[in-house]
Parts: C-alpha cells; structure tokens; sequence
C-alpha cells in the first residue's frame, strides 16, 4: 500500500506528491521538502523536489490505512525484514558517501511510522515534472 497523495513526513517539512516506480523491497516518491535558503539578503524559505525512497517489502509489510504506520504481520517475517531494512539504510549510507553528478545525493535518512526512508535530490527528479 502506498503513501497517499498530500501525505507529509518528518513534522511536515517533506510532502508526497505521487509515486514514482515501486518493486517488491520499495516504493519511490516524487516529494517536495521546505527548505531555508542563507544568503546575502537574509533567509528565504521555499521548496524544493525530492525523490523518496521507502523501503517498504510488499509481500510482507503492512500500511494501516489511517495512521500510516508500517508493520510486519507474521512475527516469523520480522527478522527477515529488519535484516533486509539494515541494508537498505547502510546502501543509503554509502551512497551519501558518494559525490557524482549521475548518482543522486542523499540529503537524510530517516525512520519514521514503522518506515524507513531515504530522502533524494538530483537535477533528474525535477525532470519526471
């Protein structure tokens, strides 16, 4: 079950706007992220578009529909999936580790209603528009 339009994450300050791609260990997002811009003239608060990455195993996770939260309903499921979530987060931790302009740049990783997600910017998002 995917993420609903309009849905925010991390106390508002990113917004799914619709699903990109998913497969069987995720879904992407096209999101928008408010961000604050410093400069000469003073701060500028604006937004800007993201890709998110949920990991998210279809075959085994669940969404509650109201709350959003993520969770593994077959207790023998869960060690499978929290392995499988490590890695997920430690390819997110390399990557950030990457500077390319073909590889997207890893702006935050983060855990969230039983989900976890890699938050994404790259000229390449801004293209799917």
């Amino acid at each position: 079950m995917q993420l609903p339009f309009q849905t925010f994450l991390q106390g508002k300050k990113d917004r799914i706007e619709k699903v990109l791609g998913q497969g069987g260990f995720g879904i992407t997002y096209l999101a928008t992220m408010k961000v604050e811009i410093k400069g000469p003239l003073g701060i500028i608060q604006t937004e800007i578009n993201v890709a998110v990455k949920e990991f998210f195993m279809k075959e085994l996770c669940n969404r509650d529909e109201y709350t959003k939260h993520v969770s593994v309903p077959s207790t023998g499921s869960i060690e499978q999936v929290e392995s499988y979530r490590k890695k997920f987060r430690k390819e997110a931790e390399n990557l950030s580790k990457l500077n390319h302009p073909n590889i997207v740049k890893v702006l935050d990783v983060f855990d969230e209603n039983g989900l976890t997600a890699v938050l994404c910017s790259n000229t390449s998002v801004s293209r799917v528009l």
